[in-house]
């Protein structure tokens, strides 16, 4: 793969474990509508993958489970929560899941969380989805599965959400848990800067440079290493002084 695989690993590790919950109440969103800071913490709007509007509005339950877990009273958040996740409520079982990894309120268990984040994928939330596919990726279960990563990241991208559409796109364009389809990878690279996320803008770079999965255009690699650039990534810093000494 073109980006470090270190670099790779502590975008995807950062953006599974500082997820977003609980849900915010102020703007009435569901996990489902919020996106994982991670690589993208810079992006506008991030949040907003499917639109607020397009969330219901936080339940009671929710609101009562989130001033406890901001309060930091673990015990009674899970005493919220788990009656409504048991029930299919995807918000619910996704913070069930998410206080199982970081060890909040008792400790860490990757096998619990991965248990919730199943049931909460399985009710639809991408963010659920996008950590069990990170989970998977990169083996914290205990095996490395690049074949389950692909199937929830899938999931994830079809809901818009920009670390997934990332991370499916690095699978797909190295042939990782499925068929190697650098045009499918390019496709989700630009799905997933349209949201402003600094490592598909490189990758999209990288492909117009090199002229993989689209035609070579070194207009528009330059603009794509621009725009990463300017959020920080310094493999794009370097690749755009290479274009521009290449004047």
């Amino acid at each position: 793969m073109r980006i470090a695989w270190k670099i790779f690993l502590i975008i995807l590790s950062t953006a599974a474990l500082n997820a977003t919950w609980p849900p915010s109440v102020d703007a009435a969103r569901s996990t489902r509508s919020q996106a994982a800071p991670g690589a993208a913490q810079n992006r506008q709007n991030s949040g907003d993958a499917r639109g607020a509007g397009d969330a219901p509005p936080v339940s009671a339950p929710l609101q009562e489970a989130a001033a406890a877990y901001d309060a930091k009273d673990f015990a009674k958040a899970k005493q919220i929560l788990k009656p409504l996740a048991d029930k299919g409520d995807d918000n619910a079982a996704f913070g069930m899941g998410l206080m199982a990894a970081r060890g909040e309120g008792g400790k860490q268990d990757l096998k619990e969380a991965e248990r919730w984040w199943q049931k909460s994928s399985a009710a639809g939330n991408p963010q659920a989805q996008y950590n069990l596919g990170y989970l998977y990726f990169r083996g914290a279960l205990g095996t490395q599965d690049f074949v389950k990563a692909r199937e929830q990241w899938s999931k994830a991208a079809a809901l818009k959400h920009p670390d997934a559409l990332y991370g499916l796109g690095i699978l797909q364009l190295n042939g990782a848990g499925g068929p190697k389809d650098a045009r499918a990878g390019v496709r989700n690279f630009e799905q997933a800067a349209t949201f402003g996320h600094p490592l598909a803008e490189y990758e999209l770079g990288q492909a117009y440079l090199e002229g993989v999965g689209v035609k070579k255009d070194r207009k528009k690699a330059r603009e794509y290493f621009k725009k990463a650039a300017d959020q920080g990534i310094q493999e794009a810093q370097s690749a755009l002084k290479d274009l521009e000494a290449q004047k």
